[in-house]
C-alpha cells in the first residue's frame, strides 16, 4: 500500500490580491502544498487546520503581537511567514522577536518561497539570504544607545540642536556630543545622510527620508578622525 506524506496546509492572507493570485499559483504547481485565500476558502469550524499563514509585515506583526480571535481559530498554531518588500533591519528583527518563522523579500525566487513555507512548516526558521546577510552585517555595527535614538528621531524630524536640547532637557553640548556620536555610528558626514541612513534601517520613521535637514546647522565636525567610535 502506498502512503504519501500529508500535505501542508497553507493559508494566503495577503492584502494585495494579485500577489495573493501568484502564491497561490506558484504554491499550487507544488503537490506538497494545500493552500487557501482568507476571505475566499471556507475556514469556518469544520475547515482545514492551517500549518502555515503567508502575509504582508503588518498582517504577520498582528498575529504575532495581537492575536486575538485567531488564537480560538484552526489556524491558532500556525507558523507566521512574512512576505513583504521590507528589508529594514530594526524591523526584521522586531519580527524575529515577535517569533517570526519565515521572512521573505517580494521579488525572490520562487524555490526560496517554496523552502521558506518548507521550513515553517518543520518548525524552522528561514529568513531570504539578502535579509539573513542583512542581519549578519548588523551584527557588525556599534549600537545606538536609547538616548542617541532620541536624538537622532528629533534630528530627522527637521529639529535644530537648541530645540533638541529643550525637548529632551540637555546641555547644548551634550546635544552636539550625541550627534557626533551618532554621525560615527553611522558612518555618516552629515545630519541628511544620518536621518537616511536610519530610515533605511527602520531606526526612525520615514518622515526622515523626506525631512529638509541639510540646511540645518551641523554643529559638528565632519572630518572623519573626530567621528571615530
Amino acid at each position: 500500500m502506498n502512503s504519501q506524506a500529508p500535505r501542508t496546509n497553507v493559508l494566503i492572507h495577503h492584502p494585495d490580491p494579485i500577489l495573493s493570485a501568484g502564491l497561490v499559483a506558484a504554491l499550487r504547481q507544488h503537490g506538497m502544498f494545500e493552500v487557501f485565500v482568507h476571505g475566499v476558502d471556507n475556514l469556518g469550524a469544520d475547515g482545514p487546520v492551517i500549518d502555515v499563514v503567508i502575509a504582508d509585515y503588518e498582517g504577520a506583526m498582528r498575529h504575532l503581537e495581537s492575536p486575538g480571535p485567531r488564537s480560538m481559530s484552526l489556524w491558532s498554531r500556525a507558523r507566521v511567514l512574512a512576505l513583504t518588500a521590507n528589508d529594514r533591519e530594526n524591523d526584521i528583527r522586531r519580527a524575529i522577536e515577535a517569533g517570526i518563522h519565515g521572512y521573505v523579500l517580494v521579488g525572490g525566487a520562487i524555490d526560496e518561497l517554496v523552502d521558506a513555507v518548507s521550513h515553517a512548516a518543520g518548525g524552522l526558521r528561514f529568513m531570504s539570504h539578502s535579509v539573513a546577510q542583512r542581519m549578519a552585517d548588523s551584527l557588525t555595527r556599534a549600537v545606538l544607545t536609547a538616548r542617541e535614538i532620541e536624538v537622532l528621531t528629533l534630528v530627522a524630524s527637521g529639529q535644530p540642536n537648541k530645540s533638541i536640547a529643550r525637548t529632551l532637557s540637555i546641555e547644548l553640548t551634550t546635544v552636539k556630543s550625541h550627534i557626533s556620536a551618532i554621525l560615527g555610528k553611522l558612518g555618516a558626514t552629515t545630519r541628511t545622510q544620518a536621518a537616511r541612513i536610519a530610515a533605511s534601517r527602520g531606526l526612525v520613521g520615514d518622515y526622515a527620508l523626506a525631512s529638509p535637514l541639510a540646511a540645518l546647522p551641523l554643529g559638528v565636525p565632519h572630518h572623519g578622525s573626530a567621528l571615530a567610535v
